[in-house]
C-alpha cells in the first residue's frame, strides 16, 4: 500500500514575546510589550486607567501596537477577556481583521504567576497566522 503525502507549507518564524512591563501610578498605568521578529525588537506602549480589570485590554493593545511596527497594518482590539474551560483559566483576545473579514481570535492559558503575559500571548495568537502569510 502506498500513501501519498501532501506537501505542507512551511510557516516562517513566528513573533516571539520577550516580556511585558507594567508601571502603575495612582491615576495611570503604562504597559510596554517587547516582541522580537526577524532579528529585530519591537515595542508597543499603551497608557490607561490603572484598574486591574482594564489591564488585559492594555496588554493586548500594547501587543498589537508592537505588531503594527512589524506588519504595517492597524489591528484594533475588540475585546480581551477570560473564561474557564476544562478547569483552566483561558485568556481570550478578539481583534478586528484589517481586511474586514471575520474577527481574528487568539487564546492562551493564564499563568497564575503573571496573568498579563497570557493576554499578550493571546493577542499574538490572534494575528500570527496573518503575519506568517505576509512574511
Amino acid at each position: 500500500m502506498t500513501a501519498s503525502v501532501t506537501p505542507l507549507r512551511l510557516e516562517t518564524a513566528r513573533v516571539a514575546l520577550i516580556r511585558v512591563d507594567e508601571t502603575t501610578e495612582e491615576q495611570r498605568a503604562e504597559v510596554r510589550v517587547f516582541l522580537h521578529f526577524d532579528g529585530e525588537d519591537h515595542v508597543g506602549v499603551v497608557s490607561g486607567e490603572p484598574a486591574s480589570g482594564g489591564r488585559a485590554h492594555l496588554v493586548a493593545t500594547a501587543t498589537l501596537r508592537a505588531v503594527e511596527s512589524i506588519d504595517d497594518e492597524i489591528y484594533r482590539l475588540v475585546d480581551a477577556s477570560s473564561t474557564r474551560s476544562g478547569g483552566t483559566d483561558i485568556a481570550l483576545v478578539v481583534v478586528e481583521d484589517p481586511e474586514g473579514e471575520r474577527p481574528l481570535v487568539g487564546t492562551a492559558v493564564i499563568d497564575a504567576d503573571n496573568r498579563q503575559v497570557a493576554y499578550a500571548k493571546a493577542a499574538l495568537d490572534a494575528v500570527n497566522r496573518r503575519l506568517a502569510r505576509r512574511a
